[in-house]
């Protein structure tokens, strides 16, 4: 089996980010031609706060807050236009304001203005030396650009403002795995749970580490971010693949399983359910099912391509092995494992 395409989410385990200007591009799917209008569409609930806010601007329309407020809605919504308008209404207000600047650069940083978003996190701290939040917001930043020095800084204030600020320790933590310091990273990671237990992120993070070392203690801190976040599909993926990797299958198929019977499009589950019907259970009609599901749910997942590729080609279907290898090379040239599967084909068929 030494031509498999093992599951490449694992890789990103570790470097999974709550950062949101780590963020550079979106699909690039038809989902992308529809972004904005579904950024448009808001349910019952999300009008009814909207409606509310608007009565309080029409009530006051001279409170800088209100207008704070529904920006917030609209950078939640990535109205990013909306947003802006409405927090220069509050600037214009009382242009003193700390916490209106912070709300700016976290405007200008879902726009992917960079420099205007800095400028307004350091203009917020002019005002206010003691603003947690755009130190934080700074930290964020220098974290995606991997300026760890400077990351450490602005952690630095924030804990002479509050030494018992989670947030601060956790970033620290992603700082510290940043430059191989992965015991420390644990360690700020564990004193952020210790400071908040409800810290979702850092169970997270701490489950995700030891996932990838195949550590047991993987479940404990995987289930104590269920515990917060009820059902969550990204954290039950992930208790999934512990198991995966550490050789109980019949247990991540049962969790792949659960995961798919609320959110069936969750492709991160069915490739994995083809992989380990490949792999273990041998069973190739199965796996290939798998990843045509897969496909149809992502069509650019390339091992999805190369690994029915291989199904095919355990099965003696070589037409339909080389057809996906060649599909897999499309989308990424020079796919070593495709070429060599298509040199496999190809003597094969010389023979």
């Amino acid at each position: 089996m030494k031509y498999l395409i093992k599951n490449t989410f694992i890789a990103f385990i570790i470097v999974i980010g709550f950062i949101a200007c780590n963020e550079t591009s979106k699909k690039e799917s038809e989902g992308q031609s529809k972004k904005q209008e579904e950024t448009t569409k808001i349910n019952d609930q999300e009008l009814a706060r909207i409606d509310a806010l608007n009565k309080k601007i029409r009530e006051d329309s001279l409170n800088g807050d209100s207008y704070r407020d529904r920006a917030g809605f609209y950078l939640e919504k990535e109205e990013y236009r909306k947003a802006l308008e409405d927090i220069r209404k509050s600037i214009i207000i009382d242009s003193a304001y700390s916490p209106y600047y912070v709300t700016l650069g976290e405007i200008f940083l879902g726009m992917g203005r960079f420099k205007n978003c800095v400028e307004s996190f350091d203009r917020a701290i002019k005002l206010d030396p003691n603003n947690k939040e755009a130190y934080l917001k700074l930290a964020e930043i220098s974290i995606a650009v991997n300026d760890s020095k400077k990351a450490l800084g602005y952690i630095d204030k924030v804990m002479k403002i509050d030494d018992l600020e989670p947030k601060a320790y956790f970033m620290r933590g992603i700082v510290m795995l940043q430059i191989g310091d992965t015991v420390h990273g644990v360690r700020n990671f564990q004193k952020a749970i210790d400071v908040d237990q409800g810290f979702f992120d850092a169970h997270l993070k701490l489950g995700l580490l030891y996932l990838g070392k195949k550590n047991k203690l993987a479940v404990d801190y995987l289930n104590n971010a269920l515990n917060i976040s009820p059902g969550n599909p990204e954290v039950t993926y992930y208790l999934g693949m512990y198991y995966q990797e550490t050789g109980n299958y019949e247990k991540a198929v049962q969790i792949y399983n659960t995961i798919l019977e609320n959110k069936p499009d969750f492709y991160f589950a069915l490739y994995n359910l083809g992989f380990i019907n490949l792999v273990y259970l041998k069973d190739y009609p199965v796996a290939i099912d798998y990843f045509n599901k897969t496909i149809e749910q992502n069509p650019q997942y390339t091992d999805a391509f190369y690994n029915r590729g291989f199904a095919y080609e355990l099965s003696g279907d070589i037409q339909h092995s080389k057809s996906d290898y060649k599909k897999a090379l499309e989308l990424v040239p020079n796919y070593e494992k495709a070429i060599e599967g298509m040199n496999r084909i190809d003597e094969l068929e010389g023979k």
